[in-house]
């Protein structure tokens, strides 16, 4: 039997349709995944010391980075934006957001917050000298212990969420909240008809929230009566009690962390 044959004079119609859409393509450019390089720092938030050794992980990356002996790491990411969590011994880990361009170099200083925890005690106490011109009064009422004290890294060892759940801790001091208004005051077992002055960095205040992150605090003081309170906070109102607090200096925190 004789095939079939394409009647003369008459190109198939789906080779002349393939051979098209291959031209087509071809005339089109590819299509490359949009990457930039982000070139990163990270640093102590107060200190501004670099933070070697650190673990860099970022979202979307199997592998987590290290930070060399300056604290910097460099890698290239799709655009949009990307997560990144560093940890490091005695810091409190970052988490972190960032947006990267289609192209180009982003940089970007991470800081991370000193906790001490799980470092050695001398390590711990070398930090308190190299930060104490900042804190030196502090650390000396402390050493004299007239009051009750708590330092960073006490309050951090015990674990304390706000100034509120410290200050509860100490004899002689309650605190009131006012369910209606979401708030809570602390006031003294032995005055309970007035506040206590607070002082914040050296100012006197009107009042200060309970709840204040405790990560943002250096340290408390707190003095209960007349007795306690040393000269540079008495006053008129020294008899209701005072409790000053000191925040920490952060001016390396350029870059603002992601909020769990």
């Amino acid at each position: 039997m004789t095939p079939s044959l394409a009647p003369r004079g008459r190109t198939p119609v789906l080779a002349t349709a393939a051979l098209a859409g291959a031209l087509a393509l071809a005339g089109l450019p590819r299509q490359a995944h949009s990457q930039a390089t982000l070139r990163a720092r990270v640093v102590d938030s107060e200190l501004g010391h670099a933070i070697a050794g650190a673990t860099v992980r970022i979202r979307g990356l199997a592998s987590p980075l290290t930070t060399d002996s300056a604290g910097r790491f460099e890698v290239s990411l799709p655009a949009g934006e990307t997560e990144i969590t560093i940890r490091t011994l005695g810091y409190a880990e970052g988490a972190f957001k960032v947006r990267l361009p289609p192209e180009g170099t982003v940089e970007r200083i991470f800081p991370l917050d000193f906790t001490g925890y799980n470092l050695p005690e001398e390590v711990v106490q070398g930090r308190v000298e190299e930060l104490m011109p900042r804190y030196l009064d502090f650390e000396r009422r402390r050493q004299r212990g007239l009051g009750a004290y708590f330092r960073w890294d006490e309050l951090y060892k015990k674990g304390y969420n706000s100034v509120g759940d410290a200050l509860r801790t100490v004899r002689g001091v309650r605190i009131r909240c006012d369910q209606a208004a979401f708030e809570c005051r602390a006031i003294m077992a032995r005055t309970p008809q007035c506040p206590p002055t607070w002082w914040i960095d050296g100012v006197e205040v009107r009042s200060f929230l309970e709840n204040t992150p405790i990560r943002d605090i250096y340290g408390i003081e707190i003095y209960r009566g007349p007795g306690e309170v040393p000269g540079e906070f008495s006053g008129s109102d020294a008899a209701c009690g005072v409790i000053v607090i000191w925040t920490k200096s952060r001016p390396y925190r350029t870059e603002t962390p992601r909020q769990p």
